[in-house]
């Protein structure tokens, strides 16, 4: 591959990395990381939540996710249950303490895209969502396989 294609795909990342703030320790202003804020999304998305889902969604070490997972329980803003139709489970749910935190996360990062997109034109934010979409469609069957 061309060394320039590399540079500048790199050059990219450091950009939009920067950009979102994911090199700070907690995600938005909160008092979370945007690890567990992912994971807290995860859990508020399925209805059959397990830790081992999540390890194989997020591809994260499996002691990083239970400690995380045991963070997020202590500050009750996630509960494990078992499960009826197999004991040996424990799914996972978020508290209401959990799903306000979760809202105000969503909340936060709409308006960080707001603030991003702010004095493009309409025609500006449509290229740049279409250019997102289709970098998204061409690397996700090397991300997903």
């Amino acid at each position: 591959m061309d060394k320039n294609y590399i540079y500048d795909i790199r050059e990219f990342n450091r950009f939009y990395t920067k950009v979102l703030g994911l090199f700070d320790n907690q995600i938005l202003d909160t008092d979370y990381s945007l690890t567990e804020a992912r994971i807290l999304f995860e859990i508020s998305k399925r209805t059959d939540c397990i830790a081992n889902k999540l390890v194989q969604e997020l591809d994260i070490d499996r002691s990083y996710v239970s400690r995380i997972l045991r963070k997020l329980e202590r500050e009750e803003l996630i509960e494990k249950r078992s499960s009826s139709a197999d004991s040996r489970k424990n799914l996972l749910f978020l508290t209401k303490k959990g799903r306000i935190l979760l809202d105000e996360i969503n909340i936060l990062s709409d308006k960080q895209i707001i603030h991003l997109l702010k004095g493009l034109t309409k025609s500006e934010i449509d290229e740049i969502l279409v250019s997102m979409m289709k970098i998204k469609e061409k690397l996700d069957k090397n991300v997903s396989g």
